[in-house]
């Protein structure tokens, strides 16, 4: 029923939130192991989490052009480990985690995070009023 009330581009919305929200996860582990010698930073981010969380969501993503990753069924398996950092580290303990890097992001991904639940509080909204509408 949910999929027919909200529809897929809802279950999208759903699904970008709970994906910002672990590549906020992320980046705050990244952060707090800044001085953990040889600690490589995760290197996951929201593109990765969404497509996990969107792999049940029919129509949701269209591979517009051959340079883009395939997020098919049969190549979920890119998504679903920890990626690392391999560049060179520039500090002397082997840490690859880039603090400003890590602010960067992190700043960006709270800044989505806050408009896609502004896109769900207005859709919910515009129900709410036509709900009331309709009782009148």
């Amino acid at each position: 029923m949910a999929q027919t009330l909200f529809g897929a581009s809802f279950l999208r919305l759903e699904s970008a939130i709970t994906a910002r929200e672990q590549a906020q996860t992320v980046y705050a582990s990244n952060i707090a192991n800044a001085d953990t010698p040889n600690y490589k930073a995760d290197t996951r981010s929201f593109a990765d989490f969404f497509a996990e969380k969107s792999a049940g969501v029919s129509g949701h993503l269209t591979r517009t052009d051959p340079r883009h990753l395939d997020i098919s069924s049969s190549s979920s398996s890119v998504f679903g480990g920890v990626f690392h950092r391999h560049e060179n580290a520039l500090r002397m303990d082997g840490n690859t985690v880039d603090t400003r890097k890590e602010m960067t992001n992190m700043a960006k991904n709270q800044m989505m995070h806050e408009l896609n639940v502004q896109i769900i509080k207005g859709r919910l909204t515009g129900m709410a009023n036509v709900i009331k509408a309709g009782s009148r």
